[in-house]
């Protein structure tokens, strides 16, 4: 399978100084099939983030590559050699520590098994019990820590060793948004600073755009699209990737063609723009086409522009952090929600007014038959 996106694949046969993912493929019986030939390239020193819903394969992926299940099929290399147990750390949803032993011996642990004895670099242990901000904690026991600081004496395990591979399999899950806010930041700058090879499972699109140099998509366990941030919020090329990384979520409407909106309708655009969609999109329902606006707010006032729906404001709340959530209902469809990163540029709205809402066409996103298409 070849993965889209806006980075071009080196063939099979490049030798690649990073993490190399060949046609790695996993299932279970002959119809469960959990991965379908993966591939995928992470460069020396990248981050690159996974995201996914549920069940599509992403932490699966992730045991394989560190040698806790086999794949079906494929192969994975790390400098052109095949990767190694050694080469690899680990960060799971959940920490996994000895409670017999301090937090200290927890981190220093892995460099103490036969075959991954190493001695350990004090400064560089020092730097990361700073950076992650445990310092005052290595002498406690793990039933005494926070489930924020226990996931951050796993990290710091898993990067004890300098292991040129680190895994991140969904760290943050189980913890508030706050805290989770904070160990981000801190994952960034030891990743800036020490440059490790690597892949972080996440199903929360604010991670996977902070975290990642690029992004890569799955979906029922296909690899849909790999991209920079930037690139793939501009252009996802599937719905399920739209959906997945869209921060606020998507409004999904229809497209009706007509000079007032008809009851039961979502968005007017021009008759010229409908007919662009038509001779792209199959068998169209009743001149309707489904529709999904990106969620910052489009210009309220103003001029009619290709797109643009008439519709009453129900709400107007700016909340603590000066952004703001617009409600819309369009009258005889369905309601819309734009988000204002800065409050302060809207005009003062009031509830029940009706208003004119912009929606300039590369916001729109087509996905007809589950593919991008564009107005």
């Amino acid at each position: 399978m070849t993965t889209q996106g806006s980075t071009p694949q080196p063939s099979s046969t490049t030798t690649h100084g990073g993490l190399q993912i060949r046609g790695v493929a996993k299932s279970f019986g002959a119809d469960t099939h959990v991965l379908r030939e993966i591939d995928l390239e992470v460069e020396p020193g990248e981050m690159v983030s996974l995201v996914g819903a549920s069940g599509t394969g992403k932490s699966t992926l992730l045991r394989i590559i560190a040698g806790l299940e086999e794949a079906n099929a494929g192969r994975i290399t790390y400098a052109g050699q095949p990767l190694s147990a050694g080469q690899v750390g680990f960060v799971f949803q959940h920490p996994i520590l000895y409670p017999h032993l301090s937090v200290r011996k927890n981190i220093l642990f892995p460099t103490t098994l036969r075959g991954y004895r190493q001695k350990v670099d004090k400064n560089y242990y020092t730097d990361l019990m700073d950076a992650l901000q445990i310092g005052e904690l290595q002498h406690r026991k793990p039933q005494e820590l926070s489930g924020g600081q226990a996931q951050r004496v796993g990290i710091a395990r898993a990067l004890i060793r300098k292991a040129p591979v680190v895994l991140f399999d969904e760290p943050l899950a189980s913890v508030d948004e706050e805290l989770s806010a904070s160990i981000r930041v801190d994952i960034a700058r030891l990743h800036a600073e020490y440059r490790f090879t690597g892949l972080y499972v996440t199903h929360d699109q604010n991670e996977a755009l902070q975290l990642g140099q690029r992004v890569a998509v799955m979906d029922a366990g296909y690899l849909v699209q790999v991209d920079t941030p930037e690139h793939l919020l501009a252009n996802p090329h599937t719905l399920q990737a739209a959906r997945l990384i869209a921060a606020p979520a998507l409004n999904e409407l229809t497209l009706t063609e007509g000079q007032h909106l008809p009851e039961g309708a979502s968005l007017y655009v021009r008759a010229t723009s409908l007919r662009r969609v038509e001779s792209i999109v199959e068998n169209p329902t009743e001149n309707t086409i489904p529709v999904q606006i990106r969620s910052v707010l489009p210009q309220v006032g103003g001029t009619l522009y290709r797109a643009v729906t008439q519709a009453e404001v129900t709400l107007y709340a700016a909340s603590h952090d000066g952004s703001a959530r617009v409600p819309l209902q369009v009258p005889g469809g369905q309601p819309l929600e734009f988000f204002e990163p800065d409050a302060l540029a809207l005009p003062v709205l009031t509830s029940g007014e009706r208003v004119q809402v912009q929606v300039p066409p590369h916001r729109c996103f087509i996905f007809a038959d589950g593919t991008r298409h564009y107005l």
